[in-house]
């Protein structure tokens, strides 16, 4: 009906024809069939960067991630070829033809890491498959300088093949929810509470403390993730073993006025001015509705909400000397021509701790992932540091029953050059907890960037031995937790009762010394 139609001079027949095709129409001989090409993107590494680098329409405008955010640099300017025609559109004999040529769009250089891209994603993968979640997100950036070396989350696709045919799914796959999502970090939250804590003297590492399971405020009893309590511990203790009741005490001895100003400091409720559209602020109360109970319960993590761009630019700062860093993702931008339009080094905001602060913060995180382990190291023969978290989240504005494990690591522990957050969202295989659904996938990744970058060992290596684990459901939670100590594994606890009922992994598997095991009870 098209090509019949007389009234129109021209008339756009079919997009996105391929080459075949294309030279079967030229080879049939048909007159009045003009051909237009198009160039079209395509992306080297296909699934890789998903969410960062975006895709565009069919006609090459930027539709989501940076390809939507650097339009008007990567568009370039279309040229042009006027022929001379008559009213019916037909070519004029001997006219005067003009050519505008066109100007190429100009090209952006990123702080993006391929290896450690692919190392992240890989790993995500793998989390997203083993702990049967809804999705798994991260970011590995440079503390020093706010480099963001990998970021994005699965489940993702091919930039290559966009499925268009679901648009629900297109719009969640292709949200970088490591900028735009907020969330309750939980436990590595407490990275940040300790350091304001250290900063404000209003603690030292071997101040006692006394955990009972729970803690009272305002007449709430806010309990500890472990019921029977951590007992007598010392401030370094309460940081290793994750103690609640610690974190409450500091947050209440900070008071609200300092809590709240140090959390402005760290650029809390505000965004990072990350170079990437559509970042959230987060969510910090307003400080006259904040009760002691609230204030309480930011001191590990909860009555606060963070981006996951907006936590690990905070917890870098207190493990890179007390710098806080504006994260970026693009380093320079320049035309066909070699001429720099833009170019971007690192920039620090603010010093927001003391580096003597900073330093025991590193050797916390060091020693909160290397204690369970005994003599042996989180990764043998190398300094490693970490934290894990694990929150509980809102449904429809109550507590529900699922949850985000993460992951918080820095390597090299002493002198951090890369720092890692992992989040699985809501892992459904066993163990919710930031130390079973999340760590072990965060440290392949620490791993692969050893052996990629082949790092030398710098501690003694000594291999970790395998342990059966037996059955403990049935036993009372005293004996579950002996047998475990006496093998040499870790553990996490669930519930509040004192007999248990479940375990993960189950009875018989074969596990490295230092691993750790969930047992809930009744």
């Amino acid at each position: 009906a098209k090509v019949i139609d007389k009234s129109v001079s021209e008339s756009v027949i079919k997009l996105q024809v391929n080459a075949e095709k294309i030279q079967k129409i030229k080879e049939s001989g048909l007159n009045g069939v003009v051909f237009s090409e198009n160039s079209m993107r395509y992306y080297p590494y296909n699934e890789l960067f998903t969410q960062v680098l975006g895709y565009t329409t069919i006609d090459g405008i930027g539709q989501s991630g940076m390809e939507l955010c650097y339009e008007d640099y990567l568009k370039g300017i279309d040229g042009y070829v006027l022929n001379q025609a008559d009213v019916q559109g037909i070519e004029i004999d001997n006219k005067l033809d003009m050519y505008i040529p066109s100007i190429a769009g100009m090209n952006i250089h990123t702080t993006l890491n391929v290896t450690v891209q692919r190392l992240l994603e890989d790993a995500m993968k793998q989390a997203l498959l083993e702990q049967k979640a809804k999705s798994v997100s991260g970011i590995v950036i440079n503390p020093k300088t706010g480099e963001i070396m990998a970021m994005g989350s699965v489940p993702n696709f091919d930039l290559n093949n966009v499925p268009r045919d679901n648009i629900s799914a297109l719009l969640a796959m292709s949200k970088n929810t490591t900028i735009v999502d907020i969330y309750e970090p939980g436990s590595t939250f407490k990275i940040l509470t300790s350091a304001i804590s250290l900063d404000e003297g209003v603690v030292t590492v071997n101040d006692p403390f006394y955990d009972p399971g729970y803690r009272v405020v305002d007449g709430e009893k806010i309990k500890c993730w472990k019921s029977v309590g951590h007992g007598q511990q010392t401030f370094t203790d309460g940081f290793c073993n994750s103690c609640n009741a610690v974190f409450i005490d500091l947050a209440l001895r900070l008071g609200l006025d300092t809590f709240y100003k140090r959390f402005e400091e760290f650029g809390l409720g505000k965004m990072t001015g990350i170079d990437f559209l559509g970042e959230a602020s987060g969510i910090l109360m307003q400080k006259e509705a904040v009760k002691k109970v609230d204030l309480a319960r930011m001191g590990f993590g909860q009555a606060v909400a963070v981006s996951p761009i907006q936590l690990i630019t905070a917890l870098s700062a207190t493990v890179n000397g007390g710098n806080l860093m504006s994260p970026y993702l693009v380093n320079s931008i320049n035309d066909n021509n070699q001429n720099i339009i833009y170019s971007r080094q690192p920039s620090k905001v603010r010093t927001v701790i003391k580096d003597e602060v900073s330093a025991t913060i590193r050797g916390f995180l060091e020693e909160a992932v290397s204690r369970p382990l005994g003599k042996y190291t989180f990764i043998p023969g190398y300094s490693v540091g970490g934290k894990t978290g694990t929150t509980q989240k809102y449904v429809n504005g109550a507590i529900g029953g699922t949850y985000i494990a993460s992951f918080f690591g820095i390597f090299p522990a002493n002198d951090p050059e890369y720092a890692i957050l992992f989040i699985v969202d809501e892992p459904t295989a066993g163990s919710y907890y930031g130390s079973m659904a999340a760590s072990p996938y965060a440290k392949k990744v620490i791993e692969g960037i050893i052996d990629y970058y082949n790092f030398a060992p710098v501690l003694e290596t000594e291999e970790l031995e395998d342990v059966t684990i037996p059955n403990l459901v049935g036993m009372s939670l005293s004996e579950a937790v002996t047998s475990l100590i006496e093998l040499g594994l870790s553990y996490e606890i669930g519930g509040g009762g004192s007999i248990v009922v479940e375990q993960f992994p189950p009875p018989n598997t074969t596990l490295k010394k230092g691993t750790v095991v969930q047992i809930n009870t009744n």
